[in-house]
């Protein structure tokens, strides 16, 4: 009787110590967020709890959505990991993390541009805007081991420096898993400025990619300001930006 009261104590505190986590407000869920990214990433308007709740996510304080609504997923537990399914203005994702194993799963997700690339230095200066499309059936990154593929699309891409081409165009990047990196390929849908460019991401080693830039025919005047920020060059002249990010 004693080891099966004991059993119970047991499992009665570890119901109470989850109830109490589930039970933890959404606000103090963004709390956590914000302090383990450094204020980079809040939740703004958090409502409900770390169980079910909603939130307008910010980077920087600029708006990646207007809200976001979360919903935890117990039966991960069963396979050692914390999962969620996340819904953004009409869009959805299932993120599901553990030890060193983080999955994403069918994806369909539009985030704003501009906070996305105001994360870089480089980028920053370009003054860049657009909306982006994330899409995957399946992404996992295991032990630093890619698998999956994963596709970005960049639509009504914008310049601060090329305010009277608008958009600029529309584009697409697509990671597909290596054997220990993710290959990146970049090219243009549309647009009258023409982006190419092929690279590897990975955990370990970071970003290394070069993209080349030019504008289409008819576009060169208009797009030499945001060209010559990129490098010296006739107007025509395709441009090379090498990427190194660790």
């Amino acid at each position: 009787m004693n080891r099966i009261s004991r059993l119970q104590y047991l499992l009665l505190a570890l119901l109470i110590v989850l109830f109490l986590i589930l039970r933890t407000p959404a606000s103090i869920f963004g709390a956590i967020v914000s302090g383990a990214t450094g204020g980079q990433i809040r939740l703004a308007a958090a409502s409900g709890s770390l169980w079910r709740g909603s939130a307008q996510p910010l980077l920087y304080d600029h708006a990646l959505g207007e809200q976001m609504q979360w919903a935890w997923q117990p039966r991960e537990l069963l396979h050692g990991r914390l999962s969620y399914e996340l819904h953004l203005d009409g869009g959805q994702a299932n993120v599901a993390f553990g030890l060193h194993d983080l999955m994403l799963s069918q994806v369909n997700l539009n985030l704003a541009a501009d906070p996305i690339f105001a994360l870089d230095e480089r980028s920053r200066t370009y003054g860049l805007t657009g909306q982006l499309h994330l899409s995957t059936d399946g992404f996992r990154l295991r032990n630093n081991m890619p698998d999956g593929t994963l596709t970005i699309d960049w639509h009504n891409a914008g310049s601060s420096l090329a305010p009277s081409v608008d958009p600029l165009g529309d584009y697409r990047l697509t990671a597909t898993a290596g054997d220990k990196a993710w290959d990146l390929h970049l090219n243009t849908l549309t647009g009258r400025l023409v982006l190419n460019g092929n690279g590897k991401w990975s955990a370990s080693e970071g970003l290394s990619t070069e993209i080349s830039l030019r504008a289409a025919p008819g576009s060169e005047a208009a797009l030499f300001p945001f060209l010559s920020r990129v490098g010296p060059g006739a107007p025509d002249a395709e441009r090379r930006l090498p990427l190194r990010l660790s």
